[in-house]
């Protein structure tokens, strides 16, 4: 039986991992040897995008649903995502049901009917069950234990100041060194570290029958819970964002999260701002100029100070 691979426009186009995806093919079938799986056609839906790895459902010959991702091996040398689930075992995250990083895959469960949190109008809602999702993720972190603390982000402006000679580019200066006197404040201020999601958005949350929602696509990154709250913010989905006051919205959500999560107001808006700019800054490469939003949001919260 031929295994149904279907390489999407958003993987075919990054160069860098030509090879991986030619390796791709034979790459499903080991797993669908390995796990005794039959390897369905990949998820269509226009949110399951395919960025920086590939996913897609299979079916165990009990008739359980799972979903593979496989990244390229520099992705998974990074990532933390199977420890990250393995640590959480379920819970308010989907289950981790086998790995294997000579093929740089995890098997999880499927959820269903797994639509993402983005689609859902009510952004009040919206940020009160993320504040949820937050808190059932957040957990102490073991003995030992190969995460990654959060400073290796704020870490990207030196790394690009080396990248430009000693300057940050078309990126401001002015906000690279807002954001790195930011973090040392609140790092230096902090007392509490967990381990954390990192990237927890509208489009990481997902619809589930064992629990309404399920977070999915940890980083598995380590820090001050503060930091979960910038991802969260600096996502606008149009479904319940469109035709609203950008800055009307992030006040909303901050004094939710004031609520939800009890951390000072001035903990929360310092963190958005620090995470805006560590997202604009990933956004360099964006030939459209998107990264620009992430400063346009820093200086909004800034302004809340």
């Amino acid at each position: 039986m031929s295994i149904p691979v279907q390489i999407p426009e958003s993987l075919a186009q990054n160069k860098k991992w030509a090879d991986w995806l030619t390796e791709l093919p034979a790459i499903i079938t080991a797993c669908a040897k390995k796990w005794t799986l039959r390897i369905e056609a990949p998820l269509s839906e226009d949110y399951a995008q395919m960025s920086f790895g590939y996913i897609t459902p299979a079916t165990r010959p009990d008739g359980e649903e799972v979903i593979l991702k496989c990244v390229p091996p520099p992705i998974c040398a990074e990532l933390q995502e199977g420890p990250a689930l393995q640590l959480c075992d379920g819970g308010s995250t989907v289950k981790l049901l086998g790995h294997d990083d000579s093929l740089g895959t995890i098997m999880i469960e499927r959820a269903r009917p797994g639509v993402p949190l983005s689609v859902n109008p009510d952004d009040e809602e919206n940020t009160r069950v993320a504040c949820h999702m937050m808190q059932g993720f957040w957990r102490p972190l073991p003995d030992k234990h190969n995460f990654r603390s959060t400073d290796c982000e704020i870490e990207g402006f030196e790394r690009l100041r080396k990248q430009n000679g000693g300057t940050t580019g078309v990126f401001p200066e002015k906000w690279a060194v807002r954001a790195e006197m930011l973090y040392k404040e609140l790092m230096e201020t902090s007392r509490q570290t967990v381990l954390l999601h990192a990237d927890l958005h509208h489009y990481n949350i997902i619809s589930a029958t064992r629990e309404p929602w399920l977070t999915i696509d940890p980083k598995g990154y380590y820090g001050d819970p503060g930091y979960e709250v910038g991802a969260f913010l600096a996502n606008c989905p149009e479904e319940s964002c469109a035709g609203q006051d950008l800055d009307e919205i992030a006040i909303r959500r901050i004094n939710i999260m004031i609520e939800e999560l009890r951390m000072p107001p001035d903990r929360v808006i310092k963190w958005g701002v620090i995470l805006s700019c560590i997202w604009s800054r990933w956004g360099l490469d964006d030939s459209k100029g998107n990264w620009r939003g992430g400063i346009q949001r820093a200086e909004a919260l800034d302004d809340l100070l």
